[in-house]
């Protein structure tokens, strides 16, 4: 038997109504029965529910063919779906719902599946995939463990271990809210209850709605791509050889042009087979009379055609080559040191100096490769208040840049600045 994986697959690839309608039969029960849940049991409501979750598989077939396990995906979309269609009356009804469900309950009496359905499918979605997964799997599509532990890649006893983990974690989040049980009365309440048959005919139904969907955009896009070959195909030339010759002669040199463009999109390749419409049509209609108001459709469309080479013949820009990187270097790895053509002192703090405070700042920076200084930063200072003027300053300062093989580079180097209120102190020293 083939799995879910490879009938959506085939299904997205070839369109196969058999294979589609086989995902809807092993799936059916499920959705219907979790949006029953969720629908308080409104039948309507869960067919149109079920109809809208088969129609987004059917349009989403070829992204989800890859899902391991169906049942997951499915039940997502089901709940959504579902919140979808009842908006407010679901929310309304859970409210009133949720007194009752408060009270105490035996746990060791048969669960009431009364107050677990309103709440199910939400304390199910707060669980962990796998542990979804396996509980979809065993009780809400009626898999043995062998078949659950086939499609969860476990052995039989993994899962079933598997499946009780699951269960016991369900029964907590149950407990949250108010409605308490043994594991052993809630693997017997989902057993018993979880699945409800769907109708008869449903799933016909959901599987033509699905199909019918997915061919509406198909439709829609095939005539989008065609339109032009359509209406050239419909055109039977020539009211007289005269004039037949000459539309000809002008078509010919519109097919010319067109070929000669390189194929660059997936536009041009439909243009390109409606351009092969085009002169299927006029062999098949050079022996044909027309009338003149279908001469002049011949021509519109070859104004039409002559308009979709202009809008396509435009060339992309020629894309620019990345830049070369430029190195960082340090002032020892270079053959010629940075050259300052402007440097000027940093402005000393006014109320520092009138303290008669002294102090240095280490500045590292980087001098690219056009001579100016990037990436400047304090390293350390002896007064805090000196190093917004030390920035200030060496961001200003402008290079002859360093050299390395014969080329500028970027120099990572480190600067002490000295800050010093005698006028006769030595200058700021070299780099390090």
């Amino acid at each position: 038997m083939l799995d879910d994986a490879t009938l959506l697959r085939r299904y997205a690839e070839n369109r196969s109504e058999g294979d589609f309608a086989e995902l809807v039969r092993r799936h059916l029960n499920l959705v219907y029965s979790a949006a029953l849940r969720q629908v308080n049991g409104d039948t309507h409501l869960a067919q149109d529910v079920s109809q809208l979750v088969f129609t987004d598989l059917a349009r989403k077939a070829a992204t989800l063919a890859g899902h391991r396990v169906l049942a997951g995906w499915l039940f997502t979309s089901t709940r959504f779906a579902a919140a979808k269609l009842v908006r407010g009356e679901h929310r309304r009804r859970t409210r009133e719902q949720e007194a009752p469900l408060m009270q105490e309950q035996d746990p060791t009496a048969a669960l009431d599946w009364e107050r677990v359905r309103p709440v199910l499918d939400e304390a199910l979605a707060e669980m962990d995939e796998r542990d979804r997964e396996a509980i979809l799997l065993r009780y809400l599509e009626g898999c043995d463990f062998a078949q659950v532990g086939a499609k969860l890649s476990l052995t039989d006893n993994a899962a079933r271990m598997r499946v009780d983990r699951a269960v016991d974690k369900l029964r907590g989040l149950l407990a949250r809210r108010g409605v308490t049980s043994t594991a052993t009365a809630l693997s017997l309440a989902l057993a018993n209850q979880a699945i409800v048959a769907a109708p008869a005919g449903l799933a016909a139904t959901v599987t033509g709605a699905a199909l019918a969907g997915t061919s509406t955009a198909a439709a829609v896009t095939f005539m989008s791509l065609t339109k032009l070959q359509v209406g050239i195909a419909s055109i039977v030339v020539a009211t007289g050889a005269g004039v037949y010759a000459v539309q000809e002669k002008n078509n010919d040199a519109l097919r010319a042009e067109f070929l000669a463009l390189p194929p660059k999109s997936g536009a041009i390749a439909s243009l390109r087979e409606a351009n092969r419409g085009l002169e299927r049509t006029v062999n098949q209609a050079a022996s044909l009379q027309v009338s003149d108001a279908e001469l002049v459709r011949l021509r519109d469309e070859a104004v039409a055609l002559q308009h979709q080479l202009q809008a396509t013949d435009s060339r992309p820009a020629r894309t620019r080559a990345a830049p070369a990187v430029v190195p960082t270097l340090r002032i020892g790895e270079l053959f010629k040191k940075p050259v300052a053509t402007f440097r000027k002192a940093p402005a000393y703090p006014a109320a520092l100096r009138a303290a008669g405070i002294n102090g240095k700042v280490i500045v590292s920076l980087v001098i690219d490769s056009t001579g100016k200084v990037q990436q400047a930063k304090v390293d350390e200072s002896s007064h805090a208040g000196f190093e917004a003027a030390a920035l200030e300053a060496v961001t200003a300062w402008q290079f002859e840049p360093g050299l390395a093989r014969g080329r500028a580079v970027n120099t990572r180097v480190t600067q002490v600045l000295e800050f010093n209120a005698d006028p006769d102190a030595v200058p700021p020293g070299d780099w390090f």
